[in-house]
């Protein structure tokens, strides 16, 4: 009888472990960094259908001074946007607004409730039930009353 050969496992080249790593990791990253709602009502990433919108602020000025002396537009509000599932009454997705007050929320065709949770500077933000129809995106406009009068 032969003595027994022990085997070596064979490890790739260091090099290859470390181009793996490389080019796994940011994808990786990048896959976690993406809103995503999760529930019920939600959709992929690459989803066709959805809400998208603007969070904003108003009154930005008090009724009294002179008129036309500054800019008493609605301002874009730093926000976080939530969506409620009407059929289930369950959060689905929650977001952040960007600078300009903007936000995009993929989802299932239904029907949503969507709130602004109190951006800074408001009092309240009066939420918007919105329809999701298949492959589109319902634009709304979500006020949060600042409290000037």
């Amino acid at each position: 009888m032969l003595p027994h050969r022990r085997r070596s496992a064979r490890r790739p080249p260091g090099g290859l472990v470390l181009a793996l790593v490389a080019l796994t990791v940011p994808v990786a990253l990048a896959a976690c960094s993406e809103a995503v709602p999760n529930g019920p009502g939600s959709a992929s990433a690459d989803a066709r259908s959805g809400v998208k919108g603007v969070v904003l602020l108003w009154p930005t000025c008090p009724v009294e001074g002179a008129p036309g002396s500054r800019d008493c537009g609605s301002k874009p509000a730093d926000a976080t946007v939530r969506v409620r599932d009407r059929s289930s009454d369950t959060e689905v997705a929650s977001v952040r607004t960007g600078p300009d007050g903007r936000f995009r929320v993929p989802l299932r065709a239904g029907t949503y409730e969507v709130r602004a949770a109190r951006a800074s500077g408001t009092g309240y933000c009066a939420p918007v039930d919105v329809t999701v129809r298949p492959d589109a995106y319902t634009e709304i406009t979500i006020r949060c009353d600042t409290g000037l009068r």
